[in-house]
């Protein structure tokens, strides 16, 4: 301790200490004497304060949390993984007396995914309190899903579900408090009306993921081009070896607006359970003892019956009348709605033309229960009980709930490791990227990433653009773009992306600055990159548009807009979905005849789909 005298000659240190002790001695003779009396001491106002401040901190940082995570504005991708963990695990720090006494166990349902996928990242902490990184993702996932879900049902615009408005000979519905309801309703007598309703919430969601989710190709992992990014013996997924339904994350199938059908699927079933619809993906046995499938239609639970959405297919299977959407009870009692699902001579002269499952199939079939890790997780499952408000979120899986009901039905259900494997595929990807700076092979191999994903990753404007347009922001904004003036600024012009070396203002706005060590080839190297990345930005941006049109209810300004973008040369990426998109618009617009002949035309992934679409449409005219 440090002597210091002061001008009275008094050590004040000292002083202050010999001061201080009379003082506690004093407080603690009162205490012992209100004790006595059988009173208590008063609380010290400063420890009340205290306690009051830490009650704010931890809201506060939960609170920060989720609008970072809910806002539609993006950031750096690394910047918004730190600062979601950091910020959940400070407000788990302050709560940690009040939240151990949470009660969490794992769901019995998903342990034999736990044992088979133990080495997956964050297997071995679901039962903790710490948040990884990648729960950012999770997050941001489920609030894009739920903010879709509820644009989605919500919506009165009948105009997307004109084939169904046909098969039932609804001409009111327009005018109606609930207009697809009332269609779903003509066309199932049968169901009550919470039944109908859960059916048309379903209808919507399909519908939704089809026009905007555009169908991808299904990767094959023994193809013999495809190639490991390591020496992993985890499989194809483990090794980075592309393949069916892991290929991407459900937020990264919103994102990048493609996805297999597997990967629509799940993104389905996901939706459903926002709404507390049990759903699963019905897979065929390709083994005696039902250790593999391959997976079908998602099975949506109404009632006793399980109605079937074919995410391949691009269609809800047909049942018995026209309009209809087939139960799995349909299809396994009259083989001739699937055998129908076949393409005729006339409709195509491919070798296989046949609709992929008989209805013999159907005899003997696997649910596929959708489980993630991180929603059978202790700290997912305790957060989820700490959102109020409108940050209330349905964030965790009930597998074992889900499974029990769907046995009841005839099939075998089962947990399915699928996003699993997306985990293990995307972590060999993340750790060939890290390598590939220096090995012209490896990047080779992960030409598809660097040209179909990494751009959006680094572009936030995009990014921001695309969470606008999952929350259904189509209205003027009395500060920053809505959705559709968002798209529109992504659409570069030329001239534009040429004078970017010399725009400052640019620059600054796509987050490009010259460090002081940047030599002036590796600025102008730098200014390159961004150029051919706002190339590819634009491209995608139109077709982004024309859907934000065409969910904004803006059908005719959609098809000018498609038709437009069909002729133009850099679009050929998104060729598929505008083609589709197209034939939807003058659908909509009763361009029947105009519409079948772009479905007719389609020679994309989902071509089997498409002319069945037609052959249904022109069934239905020809009765008008």
């Amino acid at each position: 301790m440090k002597l210091s005298v002061d001008s009275r000659g008094i050590i004040p240190e000292i002083f202050a200490e010999c001061a201080l002790s009379r003082i506690m001695l004093f407080a603690a003779s009162v205490a012992i004497s209100l004790v006595a009396l059988g009173c208590q001491p008063a609380e010290d106002p400063m420890l009340a304060l205290m306690d009051v401040d830490l009650m704010k901190t931890r809201i506060d940082d939960l609170s920060k949390t989720v609008n970072l995570v809910s806002s539609p504005r993006r950031f750096d991708q690394r910047e918004f993984e730190d600062k979601v963990s950091s910020g959940l695990n400070r407000w788990v720090s302050y709560s940690e007396d009040e939240l151990s006494d949470m009660e969490w166990s794992l769901d019995s349902f998903a342990r034999p995914l736990i044992e088979q996928y133990s080495l997956v990242a964050g297997v071995e902490q679901l039962d903790g309190l710490s948040f990884a990184n990648t729960d950012a993702w999770y997050l941001q996932q489920s609030y894009w899903i739920a903010a879709v879900v509820e644009r989605v049902v919500d919506s009165t615009d009948v105009v997307p579900f004109e084939l169904y408005r046909l098969a039932a000979g609804v001409e009111s519905s327009k005018n109606a408090d609930a207009p697809v309801q009332e269609i779903v309703e003509a066309l199932h007598e049968q169901l009550d009306q919470d039944q109908a309703k859960a059916l048309t919430q379903s209808l919507k969601l399909f519908d939704w993921i089809t026009r905007n989710i555009q169908l991808l190709p299904s990767a094959d992992p023994s193809d013999s081009d495809a190639q490991p990014l390591n020496d992993s013996d985890a499989g194809p997924a483990g090794s980075g070896i592309p393949g069916l339904g892991y290929q991407r994350y459900p937020w990264q199938t919103l994102l990048y607006g493609r996805g297999d059908y597997v990967e629509r699927a799940n993104l389905f079933v996901l939706m459903l359970r926002q709404l507390e619809l049990d759903a699963a993906v019905l897979g065929i046995p390709t083994d005696d003892d039902g250790a593999s499938a391959t997976p079908w239609a998602v099975a949506v639970k109404i009632g006793s019956e399980l109605y079937l959405f074919d995410t391949r297919l691009g269609l809800a299977v047909p049942g018995k009348k026209p309009g209809q959407i087939a139960t799995l009870a349909d299809v396994r009692s009259d083989a001739s709605l699937l055998k129908s699902l076949d393409l005729t001579v006339a409709e195509s002269l491919d070798d296989d033309t046949d609709y992929w499952v008989h209805s013999d199939e159907t005899k003997n079939l696997i649910a596929l229960i959708y489980v993630s890790p991180e929603e059978i997780s202790n700290r997912i499952a305790t957060l989820e009980t700490r959102l109020v408000g409108d940050d209330r979120l349905l964030l965790v899986g009930k597998p074992s709930q889900t499974a029990e009901r769907f046995k009841a039905d005839g099939v075998d259900p089962k947990p399915w490791g699928i996003a699993f494997q997306t985990a293990q595929f995307r972590q060999a990807v993340r750790d060939a990227i890290a390598r590939s700076s220096f090995d012209d092979e490896l990047a080779d191999r992960l030409d598809w990433y660097f040209s179909e994903e990494s751009y959006v990753d680094q572009f936030t404007r995009y990014r921001t653009s695309r969470a606008r347009f999952f929350a259904g922001s189509f209205d003027l904004q009395e500060v920053g773009y809505n959705a559709i003036e968002s798209f529109q600024h992504l659409m570069y012009r030329d001239e534009l992306i040429d004078e970017l070396g010399s725009n400052r203002k640019l620059q600054r706005q796509l987050g490009i600055l010259k460090t002081g060590g940047q030599s002036a080839g590796e600025f102008q190297s730098q200014l390159a990159g961004v150029q051919s990345q706002m190339r590819l930005v634009r491209r995608d941006a139109g077709f982004f548009l024309a859907q934000s049109h065409f969910d904004n209810g803006s059908i005719s300004t959609a098809a000018n807009w498609l038709e437009r973008l069909r002729s133009k040369d850099d679009v050929k990426r998104w060729a598929d979905g505008i083609e589709y998109l197209l034939g939807r618009a003058l659908e909509g617009r009763r361009d029947y005849l105009a519409a079948i002949e772009v479905y007719r035309e389609s020679e994309s992934a989902q071509f089997h789909g498409n002319l069945i679409r037609a052959r249904l449409i022109k069934q239905q005219i020809d009765q008008l």
